[in-house]
């Protein structure tokens, strides 16, 4: 007699914060469903902007990112891993240019952390950010070009070799996104409603959003988060030093946030999706 092996979820991410600002309802989803959902996060977040109040904190940033990030999995249920990388700023930073910078590091060594973690957790879903990094963070590509190789990587015995334990390829590689249609019909509206420009989002305005997005086309998953939005409010709020917020639209009322906000979206990478498909379960084995 055999059984069923647990279902488990690896998510590759940049920065603290991304877990919870970003897919944080589908990972509450998954680890209240019982999967095995592990988190790591790349980078240690220090050369993020800093919310109002937080000033003070700038000199010990890491640290502070570190219990916020702590608490934040620990609300959505899953198990953090850190890969323990300088954090690199947003294109044109001059932290870019520390040579202990995530940008920085040797592609084929940062490979291969990630595949070392798919070996020991063998996760049949992986997830990581798109090619894209969602707003073209360099910390976020640079998450897309080790993962996708360590996800190939991981499963065959020629490739790192010295990495234990045995050759294991996950079934699944998802990137996390946000629809281009949905942006141009909710996010700059709301923008334009409260008088900002598009082009200029974010604390230091350097941010366009209409460049964002990906294309109907290109989303093979939607999940609902309806039933873990509050999981996801609450764990985003422990990163207060980042503004604690669920993501851009955190000054509406909280039930037209879930209306706006209750799907969370990703691009199927592997294996490759058929035209039209548009999963509800990422550990569906139905195309």
């Amino acid at each position: 007699m055999t059984t069923e092996r647990k279902r488990t979820l690896l998510a590759v991410l940049a920065h603290p914060d991304d877990e919870s600002f970003g897919p944080g309802g589908t990972l509450a989803r998954y680890a209240a469903q019982g999967v095995d959902v592990h988190i790591a996060i790349a980078t240690d977040g220090a050369a993020g902007s800093v919310a109002e109040g937080f000033e003070h904190a700038r000199d010990e940033l890491a640290a502070v990112r570190a219990k916020e990030l702590e608490a934040a999995v620990r609300i959505l249920g899953g198990t953090l891993h850190q890969l323990a990388y300088r954090d690199s700023g947003y294109v044109g930073d001059p932290a870019n240019d520390h040579p202990e910078a995530f940008v920085n590091a040797d592609v084929h060594e940062a490979t291969g952390r990630v595949v070392r973690l798919i070996r020991e957790l063998q996760p049949q879903v992986v997830i990581t950010h798109d090619e894209t990094g969602g707003y073209f963070h360099p910390d976020h590509i640079m998450c897309w070009r080790i993962t996708t190789p360590a996800f190939h990587a991981a499963g065959d015995p020629a490739q790192y070799p010295e990495i234990g334990p045995a050759p294991y390829r996950p079934g699944r590689l998802y990137y996390t996104v946000l629809p281009n249609r949905w942006i141009k019909l909710v996010f700059i509206p709301l923008m334009r409603l409260r008088r900002q420009d598009p082009t200029r989002m974010g604390r230091n305005q350097d941010i366009d959003l209409t460049r964002i997005g990906q294309p109907s086309d290109q989303i093979h998953a939607r999940i609902n988060i309806i039933d873990t939005w509050e999981t996801k409010r609450l764990a985003s709020a422990e990163h207060k030093s980042q503004g604690g917020g669920t993501g851009f639209g955190g000054f509406l009322p909280q039930w037209l946030q879930k209306r706006l906000f209750g799907t969370e979206f990703f691009m199927r990478a592997e294996p490759p999706a058929r035209p039209g498909l548009v999963e509800k379960d990422l550990f569906s084995a139905a195309d």
